[in-house]
C-alpha cells in the first residue's frame, strides 16, 4: 500500500524515513481553519489534518494521505508559524521560564476506501528563563519563520528548552511513535 504524505516540511519528511521506507511527498493547498472555527486547539490541529489529507487524497485516491498539523498552546492561546522576526521574538518572550504545549494533528485517509482515521498527540515543553540577548542569539543562529512557535527543538533547543515530557519527534513536527502505531491498526506498510 503506497502513502503520499501531504506536506513539503523537510522535518516531517525526515521523521517519516525513519518508519516508512517508501512514500511520495505532495504538499496540500488546503485553506488551513483558524482557533475561531473550532472548539479547541486539539480540534484545530485535528481537522487541518484531515483537510490536508483530504486535499492530497483527491489527486491519489486509491493511495493512503497522510496528513499532519503542528501547533503550539499557552494561556489557551494558539501559536503557529511567526509571521516575521519581531514575532519569532515576542513568542519567545512569552515562552521564556514557562511551560507549553505541543499538539500535533495526524490523519490518514485513503479516499477509495472511504477511510479516514485522525488523532492529536500531546507534548509538554518547559523553557529556560531566557534574557533579550539569547532570543537574539537564537534567532541568528535559526530560521525560524516555518516554526510553530518561532523555534525549533531539534535546532540549537538546548538555549531555550529546560525539559520536555513526552514524545520529541512530535515537538518537531511529526509524532513517530504515535503515526507507527497508527500505521499498524491501519495495516499500512
Amino acid at each position: 500500500m503506497a502513502l503520499v504524505l501531504a506536506s513539503e516540511s523537510p522535518r516531517r519528511r525526515e521523521l517519516l524515513k525513519r518508519i516508512c521506507a517508501e512514500f511520495e511527498v505532495v504538499g496540500s493547498d488546503a485553506r488551513e481553519l483558524q482557533l475561531a472555527e473550532c472548539s479547541s486547539p486539539e480540534e484545530l490541529v485535528r481537522r487541518n489534518a484531515l483537510l490536508k489529507a483530504q486535499a492530497v487524497s483527491e489527486q491519489f485516491p486509491d493511495k493512503w494521505v497522510l496528513g499532519a498539523d503542528t501547533v503550539v498552546v499557552m494561556d489557551n492561546e494558539v501559536y503557529g508559524k511567526p509571521r516575521d522576526l519581531a514575532e519569532a521574538e515576542s513568542f519567545l518572550q512569552k515562552f521564556s521560564g514557562r511551560e507549553h504545549v505541543v499538539l500535533t494533528g495526524l490523519a490518514l485517509v485513503n479516499a477509495e476506501m472511504q477511510k479516514q482515521e485522525s488523532q492529536v498527540v500531546t507534548s509538554q515543553v518547559r523553557f529556560r528563563q531566557l534574557d533579550k540577548q539569547r532570543i537574539k542569539e537564537y534567532l541568528t543562529l535559526v530560521p525560524v519563520l516555518d516554526k510553530a512557535g518561532a523555534y525549533g527543538i531539534q535546532d540549537h533547543g538546548e538555549m531555550l528548552v529546560e525539559s520536555i515530557d513526552g514524545e520529541l519527534e512530535n515537538i518537531i513536527g511529526l509524532p513517530v511513535a504515535a503515526l507507527a502505531e497508527l500505521l499498524d491498526k491501519l495495516q499500512i506498510k
